[in-house]
């Protein structure tokens, strides 16, 4: 069975990231079975004749991915890599919370070794794609999203009018600053920050979260299953609103009564999990990168 190399990804702004990348690089190169591949930005820096673009990454070519920087980084580069046939994704945080990340600097050797065994899990999750819908009533694909997709005023001081369908069905009608619509593994990103629930990724979702919505015209956060069809439509006149795709892709001046409609998409993301079970390894990510531990004293009564 032919061996597949391994590709390693980083941000470029940091020196820590890349020194790590060198390292790991150098790590992996000394174990003769394997051959490591750079995206292509980072490899002048390290070793330039070992490029890939990160469209040209698949399961085929790849065994997995490593990448180093935090949840910012994984989002760039899913947003790059093959949306058809993506390897798996080990992340290595080395930023504040990193939730979708694996492992981090100090961990990172021990955790290859485990990798290089076969000794983890693969957790899928689902995704989302947009689309904008043409006067002729295309749908024009607009790209995917892991996290959330995000609908907002092209002027931060003027709020959207929308309406919102779910399946074809008239829902509501709200004068706000914009709506997220996010996935089970988004819904601890920017959903969460605006209000919405954490969703187990053990259920297949998209949830609906208004964004500051006036007075009595707003929605509650609304969880709806995967597959699911969801109609935005623009109706303020003379204001245009702007699509946000994971923070990484904007598109801009999407004009009055325009409709965006999201669905789920036709592929997943893939990531290494270094646990005996995939609700473990969740469940222990979102207490130490979430919640956090408070400690409180066990002799904590109430003054009688």
């Amino acid at each position: 069975m032919e061996k597949k190399p391994i590709t390693i990804a980083c941000r470029m702004d940091s020196e820590r990231a890349l020194n790590l990348a060198r390292n790991i690089f150098n790590f992996l190169t000394k174990k003769k079975s394997k051959e490591v591949l750079l995206e292509t930005r980072i490899a002048p820096k390290i070793m330039p004749h070992s490029s890939i673009d990160l469209e040209d990454i698949t399961a085929d070519n790849s065994e997995f991915i490593i990448i180093i920087g935090g949840d910012g980084s994984v989002l760039r580069v899913v947003n790059g890599l093959s949306q058809k046939n993506p390897p798996p994704i080990l992340g290595v945080n080395i930023g504040s919370i990193g939730f979708l990340d694996e492992t981090f600097e100090k961990r990172i050797y021990n955790d290859l070794e485990k990798v290089l065994k076969g000794d983890y899990l693969i957790e899928n999750v689902s995704k989302l794609t947009a689309y904008l819908i043409k006067n002729n009533s295309e749908e024009l694909r607009l790209g995917n999203a892991l996290n959330e997709i995000l609908i907002i005023s092209s002027k931060f001081s003027k709020v959207l009018q929308i309406s919102i369908k779910i399946d074809g069905v008239f829902i509501s009608r709200s004068y706000l600053d914009g709506v997220i619509i996010s996935t089970s593994t988004g819904s601890t990103a920017y959903n969460l920050s605006a209000g919405g629930s954490i969703v187990s990724p053990k259920l297949d979702i998209m949830q609906i979260t208004e964004l500051n919505p006036y007075a009595r015209t707003g929605l509650k956060p609304i969880i709806i299953p995967i597959n699911s069809e969801v109609e935005i439509r623009l109706l303020r006149p003379r204001l245009n609103g702007k699509i946000v795709i994971d923070g990484q892709t904007t598109i801009r001046e999407i004009q009055p009564n325009s409709k965006i409609r999201i669905r789920e998409a036709k592929c997943y993301t893939k990531f290494i999990r270094l646990s005996t079970s995939l609700s473990l390894n969740y469940y222990k990510r979102l207490r130490k990168k979430i919640i956090g531990n408070l400690r409180f004293p066990l002799d904590d009564s109430p003054e009688e």
